[in-house]
């Protein structure tokens, strides 16, 4: 029990010793000199307890114990794609938001619970853009309309289901009526050779996440709103070119820290997405925009 006395207690045993040493002088010589062992023993302990409760309250021992505590961890889904628009992409679906890093250009994009704001932001460039999710559309889409055509904009109807890396997935199509009309515009020159002619879309409805978390995709990768994440995208253009949009390469389960998906501070406000982009020095944001 002597090892649990705290500050208190051993200010009260040193003054017990104090009161025993003041007897002993009382004493004869042979009481006085039993005594006296007694007392040292005591003074010893003491002082040996006393260092002990010091070292135990030195500030920061509480925070270094509590520092080794893990980090909360959340369970994910991760895709690894390439989008024609973007290049490499990593993409994490969890039940505390979705989560997208465009590798190439260090632009990470957030959507977070309760889902009504969309975060973009860059380290390499030092901005961060946010903006209501209705309002939101990724600033690459904007730039193929410039070129009279948008993935947006195609027509699709479901065309079967499939699956692939274990996930349950839906196929849509262009409808036929679209294609007749892409068709007749690329004969009087109303849309350019690379427009979408046939498109086949392939994605997920039956994952388990919001599904605000899947119209986020589809905003980020300009694709029509048909309610699926994004899987597998390719079209036959006008010109009658095969281009494969957009490729998931691996899917798997694993798990991230929480802090992962936390917005970052001390970053300088944008006005529009493509300024995180925008490093000062160099024309990423161009360069991405026109899918070099």
């Amino acid at each position: 029990m002597i090892y649990a006395m705290d500050s208190c207690d051993i200010q009260k045993l040193f003054v017990v010793c104090h009161h025993c040493w003041s007897l002993i002088l009382s004493m004869n010589t042979q009481l006085r000199w039993l005594l006296s062992i007694l007392v040292c023993l005591l003074l010893n302990a003491v002082v040996f307890l006393g260092s002990n409760a010091k070292s135990e309250a030195k500030p920061g021992t509480a925070a270094k114990a509590q520092s080794k505590v893990p980090a909360k961890k959340v369970d994910v889904l991760a895709l690894f794609q390439n989008c024609r628009m973007f290049g490499d992409c990593d993409v994490y679906l969890s039940d505390i938001g979705i989560k997208m890093i465009v590798k190439k250009q260090g632009l990470v994009c957030l959507l977070l619970p309760p889902y009504k704001e969309v975060v973009c932001y860059s380290a390499p460039s030092g901005k961060i853009y946010r903006v209501p999710f209705d309002k939101f559309r990724n600033c690459f889409s904007t730039s193929m309309t410039l070129f009279s055509f948008t993935l947006e904009d195609v027509k699709l109807e479901p065309a079967g289901n499939t699956t692939k890396f274990s996930l349950p997935l839906r196929k849509f199509e262009s409808t036929a009526a679209f294609c007749k009309a892409q068709k007749a515009k690329f004969i009087k020159h109303e849309t350019s050779g690379g427009s979408p002619l046939k498109l086949d879309f392939i994605g997920s409805d039956k994952l388990p996440y919001d599904k605000n978390q899947a119209a986020m995709m589809e905003k980020l990768y300009a694709l029509p709103k048909v309610g699926l994440f994004p899987v597998t995208v390719e079209y036959d253009s006008a010109e009658e070119v095969h281009v494969s949009y957009l490729i998931t390469a691996k899917a798997f389960k694993t798990t991230l820290p929480a802090s992962d998906f936390a917005i970052p501070s001390n970053l300088k406000v944008a006005k529009q997405m493509q300024e995180t982009l925008e490093s000062g020095s160099s024309n990423e944001a161009m360069e991405l925009m026109m899918g070099k």
